[in-house]
Order: C-alpha cells, then sequence, then structure tokens
C-alpha cells in the first residue's frame, strides 16, 4: 500500500479506464516549462504502466488503482506551465506518417527539440500507436538522454492504447529529451567483428553478465553516466561483443531479463527501487522494439549494455542461475509482504499453484495503488516477462513479490520516524 493516500477524491465509477486513461493522458502529454525532474521524466511511462496494471486488479481494489493514476494528472498538471501544442509550432500542414517521422529523426539528430515535438505530433495524425512506435524504435534505440527510457515507452504505448490519438503525446515529453541531447547515446556495437558469432543459446552472455568487473565510479547511479562509462571504458566491447553477436532476440531476452530478476533477488538489496527495477524494464522494452529497428542484433547489444552497465556498476554478488529461495522463509499467503522482501520472494516462489493467483493480485494491488512509479513499472514487466518465458514464471513473481515487500518496510520505516 501507499505510504500516503492519493489527495484527490474517488473517480467517476460512470468513467471506464480507457476513458481515465484518456483525461490522464491529455494532461500529462503536453510537457511542461522548466528542467526535466524524476517525476515529470517518468510520469508518461507511470500513466501506461499504471493503466495497464488496471487489468489485472480484483474489484476491491479498483478504485484506490484508478485514483492513483488520476493523481499522476492532477500532480503534473501542477508542476509548471504547458508548452503550446506541438501543432502551433509546425502549423497544420498534411503531410504523410513516413515525412514526419523523417523529419523527426532529422530534428532529433539536429538538436531542434520544438520541430521533434511538432513532427511527433504530425506522425502521430496519420498512423496507429504500433505504427509510430515501430517508426521510432531506430530512433530511439541507442540513446541515453531521457534516461535511455524511450524504449519503455514505445514498448507500453500500442498495448495499453493503441487508438488513442490523445495517449500518443505522451510520447513528446521523450521526444524532447532526445532532441535536447541527441549526441549522448550508445555507439560501441557499430564495431563489432562481422565474425564474432554466439552459437550457445546465450550461455557465453549469462556467464560474463553473472559478477563483471567494475568499469570504476560513475559518479552517480544515474543512467546515462552509468551506460557511459561502460562504453567510454571498454568494458562493453570486451564482455559484450562476442557474447550478443548472432544471438537471437528471444535467447537474448531470457538470459538478460532472468538475470535482471536475479540480481533484485540475490544482489544488493539497496539498489532494489530503482537500479535492478531499471536492469529489467529497460532490456524487456529495448528488446520489444528490436524487430521494428534497421538492425534487431543492435536491439540486443544495446539490451544487454543495460544489464552489464547495471551489473557492473551495482552489484556485489555472484548472481546464480540455479539459485532458489529458502522454503523456510515461507509466510501465510495473507501475510505475502509483511515480513520482509526474503519472505515474500520465498512465499511466491514455494506457493502451490493453486495459491500463486492470489499472490499476484496482492502484488499487483500493492504496485497498482502505491506512489513509486518504478513499482509500477516493474510488476507490469514481470506479468509479462512471465507470460513470455513461463519455464522462469517463479522466478519473476518472486522478484515483482521481493520489491514490493521492500516498500512496505521502507514505508513503514519511514512511518516510524514521523
Amino acid at each position: 500500500m501507499p505510504s500516503s493516500p492519493p489527495p484527490d477524491g474517488p473517480v467517476d465509477a460512470a468513467t471506464s479506464h480507457a476513458e481515465l486513461l484518456e483525461e490522464v493522458a491529455a494532461v500529462v502529454a503536453v510537457p511542461r516549462r522548466g528542467p526535466t525532474d524524476s517525476f515529470t521524466l517518468h510520469a508518461p511511462l507511470e500513466v501506461l504502466a499504471r493503466a495497464g496494471l488496471l487489468v489485472h486488479l480484483a474489484p476491491d481494489h479498483d478504485d484506490v488503482a484508478r485514483q492513483r493514476l488520476a493523481w499522476v494528472g492532477t500532480t503534473f498538471a501542477a508542476t509548471g506551465t504547458a508548452w503550446a501544442p506541438a501543432s502551433a509550432i509546425v502549423g497544420a500542414e498534411s503531410t504523410s506518417a513516413a515525412v514526419a517521422l523523417a523529419r523527426l529523426a532529422a530534428a532529433v539528430d539536429a538538436g531542434e527539440v520544438d520541430d521533434a515535438d511538432g513532427w511527433l505530433e504530425q506522425a502521430a495524425r496519420t498512423t496507429s500507436a504500433e505504427e509510430l512506435s515501430a517508426g521510432l524504435a531506430a530512433v530511439v534505440l541507442p540513446r541515453l538522454a531521457g534516461a535511455g527510457h524511450g524504449a519503455i515507452a514505445l514498448h507500453l504505448l500500442p498495448r495499453v492504447a493503441p487508438r488513442s490519438p490523445v495517449a500518443t503525446g505522451l510520447l513528446r515529453g521523450i521526444v524532447r529529451e532526445l532532441a535536447r541531447a541527441p549526441e549522448r547515446q550508445l555507439t560501441w556495437f557499430h564495431d563489432r567483428r562481422p565474425e564474432a558469432s554466439a552459437t550457445d543459446g546465450g550461455g557465453a552472455l549469462e556467464e560474463v553478465l553473472r559478477r563483471p568487473a567494475s568499469p570504476g565510479d560513475p559518479g552517480s547511479t544515474f543512467i546515462d553516466p552509468t551506460m557511459s562509462l561502460v562504453e567510454r571504458s571498454g568494458l562493453a566491447t570486451e564482455l559484450l561483443a562476442g557474447p550478443t553477436g548472432g544471438l537471437a532476440v528471444g535467447e537474448a531476452r531470457r538470459v538478460l531479463l532472468r538475470t535482471a530478476a536475479r540480481s533484485m533477488l540475490q544482489d544488493d538489496p539497496a539498489h532494489a527501487p530503482y537500479g535492478w527495477t531499471h536492469c529489467l524494464t529497460m532490456p524487456q522494452a529495448t528488446l520489444s522494439i528490436a524487430r521494428s529497428c534497421p538492425s534487431p542484433a543492435d536491439a540486443v547489444a544495446v539490451a544487454a549494455t543495460w544489464v552489464l552497465g547495471f551489473r557492473a556498476t551495482l552489484g556485489g554478488v555472484d548472481v546464480a542461475p540455479r539459485w532458489v529461495p529458502a522454503p523456510d522463509a515461507v509466510v501465510p499467503t495473507d501475510e505475502l509482504l509483511e515480513h520482509g522482501p526474503a519472505s515474500a520472494a520465498s512465499t511466491i516462489w514455494h506457493a502451490p499453484p493453486t495459491a500463486v493467483p492470489e499472490l499476484v493480485r496482492t502484488v499487483v494491488a500493492t504496485a497498482a495503488v502505491h506512489e513509486d512509479a518504478h513499482l509500477a513499472k516493474y510488476a507490469l514487466a514481470c506479468l509479462d516477462a512471465t507470460r513470455d518465458d513461463p519455464g522462469a514464471g517463479r522466478l519473476y513473481l518472486a522478484a515483482a513479490a521481493y520489491l514490493a515487500a521492500w516498500w512496505r518496510s521502507a514505508d513503514l520505516a519511514a512511518a516510524a520516524l514521523v
């Protein structure tokens, strides 16, 4: 549960989930003037993730989750003055989506923020969310601006709001961030030798990510300096060029996401809320847009870089592929989140199949109403990973339960200090 309830009143029960998303997206889609902070950067992604979680909720948790989604919109509206509509920048000329996307890409490369914003709006007029996300994949793929979160937006938009021109505007903030710093991008994989080819189904990649050497201190845990250091130090080329060469997207997804979930469960819990959440959500989203990139192999390389960056700078243990949480930490199912992260992970891992759906509903309900955007994104990502890689389903569900319980413990500790 959130450390404090959303301040706004209940959302009208007559408002459908889709209508609520439209109302909130109409606000959050309009970027605010002034510096971008963590809330304003994540708000478009948070809206999409929270909307995606609604379909997984039991009716008794629905009202508070909808209230939390509405809260994102009202809070965002209070963050500053809105920019003019993008259409006012470029004008009302009618052009094809292909032309608009080409001009958008050129504007991002040139650092022309307002033009990139305007061409996004033009492209959105004549294409679906899925087509727009596919058209932006190559623009977004290697870039570190916007905390490297562009792929998450492209991953979530088509599935949450496939036919919503209003929600498509949630890409505006990300596009503006990319155009503000077009030079900030990963490039190491451009120099991979053609003969480098992984033929072991990802075994070598899994091995190098278990406990990679540190490239040094990036100066902060932020994504841009972390990934820039991994590239600049040569670590990405040294460790990833061979293992990612020729690796299929599906094989990469299995190795990278399982490694990320193991990092949540086995490594330093201090990095649970941000580092280990990004370690899974970023490669998952990157690989989801791989088929739309001119070279899916580049998407594999970028996704692997995300995991390497977090493992190399935050990791402190050798994550074990066959690790299993201790069964003696199992607690009653109605106390899933009450005894700490390790107990939550163990309980859902070892639960009989008949008990798992109710445990998952508890985790999803917690994520849907909690104020932290990363918990919402991570819970949804773990549900997706379970669907796509059912052989490791308990691993992903345990990781989601771990994070939900981590926040429960943190919220209780914070409340005790008040």
